[in-house]
């Protein structure tokens, strides 16, 4: 499951790697190097690219969810729940997908832009406001991931609800728990560490385990008593 999660990864990014460089080619483009508003023009709209296949990317995130739900509670789990986020109520996963990577999304072009801009000019101011609007969106991120870290979970346990519901009520199980589901993805830190020094082999180990806790933090989130 891992593996197919990381392949499909990677094949999102290759592909706006190959739609980036047609882009690059066309005959606006020739002369980013010399021009300015041509190189912040496809600075944008690669971010736009970037922006749209990370949350297509994020859609797959729903898949695991279901997969470890399904573990976790005795029931089958296979391979092909990895696409629950395109079979069923698509747009509303998409639509909690673009919310949890609403910080990235919106600091994205701004990022982008001040670094491009320091590439060019060599201004370190440029390079000041780049880091100061990378730390933002990764503080904004890691706010959203710790209040409606589980609307993927609630989605699943009702089908039914729409995304603004699913993650309302994200937001108010998640009240009081914060500490708690923060405590569980600073365990795995060492874990990653390990991993990326294995050149990433061992993240193969590591992934299902963060995701399963993830699901048994939820279940427990849910039903207490039982779990």
């Amino acid at each position: 499951m891992t593996l197919s999660y990381f392949i499909w990864i990677y094949l999102i990014s290759y592909a706006g790697s190959i739609i980036s460089t047609v882009i690059l080619g066309m005959p606006y483009f020739s002369s980013i190097n010399s021009d300015m508003t041509a190189d912040m023009v496809f600075t944008v709209i690669s971010s736009l690219i970037t922006m749209f296949l990370g949350v297509i990317a994020e859609m797959f995130t729903c898949g695991i969810c279901l997969y470890y739900l399904n573990v976790s509670t005795g029931r089958e789990a296979q391979t092909a729940d990895i696409f629950r986020g395109f079979r069923e109520t698509p747009s509303e996963v998409f639509k909690i997908a673009a919310f949890l990577l609403s910080p990235s999304l919106i600091m994205s072009i701004p990022v982008n832009v001040t670094s491009e801009l320091y590439m060019i000019t060599s201004d370190t101011k440029w390079l000041v406001l780049s880091v100061i609007l990378f730390a933002a969106a990764a503080l904004g991120a890691l706010y959203i991931h710790l209040t409606y870290g589980i609307a993927f979970f609630v989605l699943l346990d009702f089908p039914s609800y729409s995304a603004g519901r699913a993650l309302k009520i994200s937001r108010e199980k998640m009240t009081g728990h914060r500490t708690r589901f923060f405590v569980i993805d600073l365990i795995f830190i060492p874990m990653f560490l390990l991993g990326i020094l294995s050149f990433g082999i061992g993240l193969i180990w590591v992934y299902p385990l963060v995701n399963e806790s993830r699901a048994l933090f939820f279940l427990n989130l849910m039903n207490p008593e039982e779990q």
